[in-house]
């Protein structure tokens, strides 16, 4: 375990991005931290910036308030923790943010941020919650529609979703470890492909599982039922990202069921208040043989017990809503 107090001059190696839009907090959290011998802290006016910057550079550390100008705060980590910008997607991030609404942090929870802290924050806080991230960093989960650190509160909890430990430069620097950049970007390559193949597993889980939704409403004639349209939008767009992401990976060849189940979703939409029963006979089948393709030792049965489960515990759930 790393002592963030023990070796402070390390420190000076981290790249810690910066955005703050108070003036006056700014400074003051800035000048705790150059005490605190983090010298090498970028400024960052808006999120535009930000994301300007990761393209020519590797920070350690990310701390951004959550209502930063220029662009979402919670789309930038999305696209950072799914690699569509930046050299690494498991850069820490803390997000802060004066307004705490429930709908604010929730979409910067589901982001995939580390951390979040409400203001006013003491320039303390912040090197605490910088001390927790380097000696004590969360594993990474990934489902569906969430990549990022495990923000599950009862770990006590089963689970079948494996937590995958990261590459963590703020932790290797603070430590004063020689980092080997062909190394580090070995390490984070292979984190990314078990993300990915962890994502891929999740996907076709989920397609099941919304096609366990579907069928029900479509024989009930439940046809304007809104979340009917919601759960076929949501099956063709984990259709599509699981058939741009099986490009280069042993799971290629389900990609042509992922682009029949696109044909499927796409024309059922077009016509959803007069759905070709052959459409709605190949969704179960299809959906089906994207599962097993993720996962070739498994059995139909034990495969087709697993999504029962969860129709079942998401229809006690909604029970209980009503």
């Amino acid at each position: 375990m790393v002592d963030l107090g023990r070796r402070p001059e390390t420190r000076k190696n981290v790249e810690i991005l910066f955005g703050e839009p108070e003036r006056q907090l700014r400074s003051n959290i800035r000048l705790a931290m150059r005490n605190e011998k983090f010298e090498n802290v970028i400024d960052v006016e808006n999120v535009g910036h930000v994301r300007q910057l990761l393209a020519t550079r590797a920070p350690d550390l990310i701390i951004i308030d959550a209502e930063t100008k220029g662009g979402s705060v919670s789309e930038l980590i999305y696209d950072v923790r799914h690699g569509h910008i930046g050299e690494n997607p498991f850069v820490p991030f803390i997000v802060t943010m004066w307004r705490p609404t429930e709908v604010l942090v929730q979409d910067v929870a589901n982001s995939g941020t580390d951390d979040l802290l409400v203001k006013p924050v003491s320039p303390q806080q912040l090197v605490d919650r910088i001390k927790v991230l380097t000696e004590n960093r969360k594993p990474f989960v990934v489902t569906s529609d969430y990549i990022g650190p495990d923000r599950r509160k009862d770990v006590s909890r089963g689970s079948d979703i494996p937590l995958i430990e990261v590459p963590n430069t703020l932790s290797v620097k603070i430590s004063g470890e020689k980092m080997d950049p062909t190394k580090l970007s070995a390490l984070v390559k292979r984190a990314q492909n078990t993300i990915n193949d962890q994502r891929l597993k999740r996907n076709a889980f989920q397609i099941c599982f919304l096609v366990g939704l579907i069928l029900p409403a479509l024989a009930e004639d439940r046809l304007d039922d809104p979340e009917l349209e919601e759960h076929l939008r949501s099956v063709l767009t984990t259709s599509r990202d699981t058939a741009e992401r099986m490009l280069g990976t042993e799971y290629e060849h389900v990609s042509n069921l992922c682009n029949n189940m696109i044909d499927v979703v796409e024309r059922l939409l077009d016509n959803l208040m007069a759905p070709s029963t052959k459409d709605v006979s190949l969704l179960k089948p299809v959906s089906d043989a994207i599962l097993l393709g993720f996962h070739p030792t498994s059995d139909a049965a034990t495969m087709a017990g697993e999504i029962n489960s969860a129709l079942s515990a998401y229809d006690k759930r909604q029970k209980k809503h009503d």
